[in-house]
């Protein structure tokens, strides 16, 4: 009896931490399906994102979720700040992944994001660099840093901003593969993006 309650207790504890693993994007396989990575997530897909033009799905459930040593502040209901994880997809017949965009709403989160990219990649190539101070002595843009992978483009923006009249910087990381063309097929998505963050 002792025998059959102690393999109880080891399956119980072998599936808890199982659960905890969180998936850490800095590894993701580009050859995974979005879904796969998102799976266990409440996940929304748009035709379009914004800077890449590729099809994305996304979620703002983060906790399960890393890059790196680095975790994410999750969304709440009434805070502002919020966290969010994109798949790019090449398009949406093959619906293959293709990249991956993370949106950091925490400054802290951002910053410490930049010192771990710094750290393992060593230092980027600088597209834009911090704004200076306006005449009110905010600052207000964006910084945006790129590093070229083997395969893979990563394109870190900051953006410099106030709300409720404190400084707080946003950050959006793009990891893209070099190869995908762009919605139009006109470029890579990869060069599109650099284009979009070099003044």
């Amino acid at each position: 009896m002792k025998k059959i309650v102690l393999i109880i207790l080891c399956f119980i504890m072998c599936v808890s931490c199982q659960s905890q693993q969180k998936t850490d994007l800095e590894k993701v396989d580009f050859a995974k399906g979005y879904k796969e990575v998102l799976k266990d997530t409440k996940y929304q897909t748009e035709a379009r994102e914004i800077v890449t033009t590729l099809p994305v799905a996304y979620t703002k459930d983060v906790a399960g979720f890393k890059f790196g040593n680095i975790t994410f502040p999750e969304h709440k209901e009434n805070n502002v700040k919020s966290s969010a994880v994109g798949l790019l997809i090449n398009n949406t017949t093959e619906r293959l992944t293709k990249g991956i965009k993370i949106e950091l709403e925490d400054t802290a989160a951002g910053n410490d994001l930049l010192a771990y990219l710094k750290s393992q990649y060593k230092n980027p190539k600088v597209l834009a660099g911090i704004p200076a101070k306006n005449n009110e002595g905010k600052v207000l843009g964006n910084a945006a840093y790129s590093w070229n992978l083997k395969d893979k483009t990563m394109v870190l923006v900051q953006y410099y901003e106030y709300t409720n009249n404190k400084p707080n910087t946003s950050s959006v990381l793009y990891i893209v593969d070099n190869q995908v063309k762009t919605a139009d097929g006109q470029e890579t998505a990869a060069s599109h993006l650099l284009k979009t963050y070099t003044p």
